[in-house]
């Protein structure tokens, strides 16, 4: 064994082990064996012993790569749900907006639709009170046409109203 290491070491190669022929060489290179034995085993246990931690671990990764196949196909699923969930939101925002618009469009024309009563109210009003001879009633009526916005009146002036 001692041949096969490359390290540079005090024990002589496998071919010179033939040359030992003095009790004190030959047991310092026993010596030296049984030490290089003892790291080896020491070395091995360790191996061994980090051997069973490992395949536990294995073992344990592969009981969960099905469980990570189940979420990763899982995951996707899910993208593909959050991603048709953004355009169908997209597609629902767009709608508000164009509801906002005509909600607009709506309260403007019902604005616009009681200023134009308002107007013909006083309009109808004044007509009636002088018909009446009510000349402070015609007044009142009056006055309410002049406080009202002057847009109203260019508005239902320019649609002839």
């Amino acid at each position: 064994m001692a041949a096969s290491r490359s390290d540079a070491t005090s024990l002589p190669t496998f071919e010179g082990v033939e040359n030992l022929v003095n009790m004190v060489d030959i047991q310092n290179a026993f010596d030296e064996l049984c030490k290089e034995e003892e790291e080896m085993n020491t070395e091995l246990d360790n191996l061994l012993e980090h051997q069973s931690t490992l395949e536990n671990r294995m073992s344990g990764l592969h009981k969960i790569l099905p469980n990570l196949q189940i979420l990763e196909t899982d995951s996707k699923q899910l993208s593909s749900m959050v991603s048709f969930t953004s355009t169908l939101a997209e597609n629902v925002s767009s709608k508000v907006r164009q509801l906002d618009v005509a909600k607009s469009q709506v309260t403007a024309c019902i604005t616009r639709v009681e200023d134009i009563l308002d107007l013909k109210f006083c309009t109808d009003g004044v007509q009636t009170a002088l018909q009446n001879e009510d000349y402070e009633k015609a007044a009142g009526h009056v006055h309410r046409f002049r406080s009202l916005d002057e847009n109203i009146l260019r508005m239902s002036e320019e649609s002839g109203e």
